[in-house]
């Protein structure tokens, strides 16, 4: 099991353009926030997540690019009633993400764009899969690690099949 991020083929060569002419310089939390359902009964077996990704660019300037990330994690148990609002737990990180960007490059909006929805939240992973392993620890739930979060491109729309004239 794991999370796919998907994008189109244009995306993914844009996201790399950005990705060649660019080092990461910096991860920071800038914030976090995690809640656990107070009145709920012992899930045994597997919970089933969710996840919801929130980007965007809050600089770029000659040499330097930075992103905003926030990653929320929610579980349920696998028997949740469908009606139920509230998530057995719910954790939010928001992190910034800085680049530093070779000399003349200046990367254009669609690459700013193409990076900050694929190659930053990819990059921000590995951090949230130990802050949400760690909070729902505490939180007293036996949960198994976060699942691997992968980049792949976008299948092309299937072509719809052309009738023969007999």
């Amino acid at each position: 099991m794991g999370f796919t991020i998907q994008q189109e083929a244009a995306k993914v060569k844009a996201a790399r353009r950005f990705q060649i002419h660019a080092d990461l310089r910096d991860v920071q939390l800038l914030d976090c926030s995690a809640s656990v359902a107070e009145t709920r009964a012992e899930s045994e077996g597997q919970l089933l997540l969710g996840l919801r990704l929130e980007t965007s660019v809050l600089s770029s300037v000659q040499g330097c690019a930075r992103f905003a990330v926030r990653i929320i994690v929610h579980g349920d148990p696998k028997e949740r009633e469908r009606e139920q609002e509230k998530h057995l737990f719910e954790v939010a990180c928001r992190y910034a993400l800085q680049y530093a960007l070779k000399e003349g490059y200046t990367p254009s909006q669609e690459e700013l764009d193409a990076f900050k929805e694929g190659n930053a939240v990819f990059q921000c992973w590995p951090y949230s899969r130990e802050l949400v392993q760690n909070l729902t620890l505490r939180m007293g739930l036996q949960m198994p690690p976060m699942p691997f979060l992968r980049l792949a491109a976008k299948p092309l729309p299937k072509k719809p099949a052309v009738e023969r004239a007999s």
